[in-house]
């Protein structure tokens, strides 16, 4: 089949055609609900992103240059841009106007989303200044690049809520004395679930900085939830106590020293179990038989660099130890020792593997 392709020769400049490829469940959207959302968002604290966001899906936007000059055209046939040729040749239904030029396309990659935290500051209670801030949660809400349904539950994670209706992100010693007054009022009244606003009373009555929202935000971060009744989670509950309870330490400690301390940190009567493995990505062993806070965003954004440091640090890790620290840098694409043998030798000792310097 042949066509006769025309070319606009002038064009307006009020705007321009760009070309997207679109993956397959996003056309699958598009298709099936004209009205949802999709909008472009692009954080202000990172250069060069941009993503797509639909209400349930993010993707990030990445251009990729064509050696060739690709045409965009309109089929005149189905003419939906309602544009005519002055010299149209006879058979209408083999006419295709160039209406734009691009030299390369986006390609769409899902992504997880991530939430903009700039300018949103850290509640640590009625010290706290909150006059100089401005964002709401809408306005938080609006200004991240991540799709609308997954939003809350990042925001939680985050140990995001609103104070005097203003965003604010939860200090970590908040965070765990809501907990703690939680836990404890439901071993108190023997509860094995609860709801917010119920919650909320009780907690406001033991402390009255304990507000609604600080009680939600708490809710959703350490419960299941089902049909507006929160059930606690233990695995949950017990790493952020054993994660605060290693952040908090200013020695390094041997394992039963932590242990020791992470089980004093829970509320009294509460049982949880207590295992290292809850923690890994949180520490490091610079000692034999010894353990010390390593928090993982002090260490460089280059892989090649971050396990140079990592060696500094520990002359040999164990391999489960060592695995979380960089898993982010590993494509899904892949498996972790093809990018990590690049950097580093993996040996066997007795049942274990161990990864030392190359």
């Amino acid at each position: 089949m042949s066509f006769n392709v025309y070319n606009q020769l002038t064009r307006t400049t009020d705007y321009t055609y760009k070309l997207i490829q679109l993956p397959k469940g996003l056309v699958e959207y598009m298709k099936k609900d004209a009205g949802k959302p999709l909008q472009f968002k692009a954080p202000t604290k990172v250069t060069n992103l941009l993503t797509i966001c639909t209400d349930k899906d993010t993707y990030n936007v990445r251009q990729m240059n064509h050696l060739n000059t690709q045409l965009i055209v309109d089929d005149m046939a189905i003419n939906k841009l309602n544009v005519h040729l002055d010299h149209a040749a006879a058979v209408g239904s083999k006419q295709l106007l160039a209406v734009g030029l691009a030299s390369y396309i986006y390609e769409l990659t899902e992504t997880e989303g991530q939430i903009e935290t700039d300018q949103i500051p850290v509640y640590d209670g009625p010290r706290s200044d909150l006059l100089e801030t401005t964002k709401t949660l809408a306005d938080v809400r609006n200004d991240s690049p991540i799709a609308a349904e997954c939003f809350m539950q990042n925001w939680h994670e985050l140990g995001g809520t609103v104070v005097a209706g203003k965003a604010v992100i939860m200090a970590p010693s908040i965070i765990t004395d809501v907990l703690h007054t939680i836990i404890s009022l439901m071993i108190a009244d023997d509860m094995s679930s609860f709801e917010i606003d119920a919650m909320a009373a009780s907690a406001a009555e033991q402390n009255p900085l304990f507000t609604r929202d600080l009680i939600s935000t708490v809710a959703h971060k350490f419960c299941n939830s089902a049909n507006g009744t929160f059930t606690l989670d233990k695995e949950r509950v017990a790493k952020w106590f054993g994660y605060e309870t290693l952040r908090n330490q200013k020695i390094a400690l041997s394992e039963k020293e932590l242990l020791l301390e992470w089980k004093a940190s829970l509320p009294p009567f509460y049982n949880a179990s207590l295992d290292l493995k809850l923690l890994l990505g949180n520490y490091c062993r610079p000692n034999t038989g010894k353990i010390r806070y390593l928090r993982a965003e002090s260490l460089s954004s280059d892989l090649h660099t971050r396990i140079k440091e990592m060696f500094q640090i520990v002359k040999e890790w164990d391999y489960d130890e060592f695995l979380p620290f960089v898993r982010g840098f590993v494509p899904s694409s892949k498996k972790p020792d093809a990018v990590i043998l690049k950097y580093a030798r993996k040996k066997r000792i007795g049942k274990k593997f161990v990864v030392c310097p190359r």
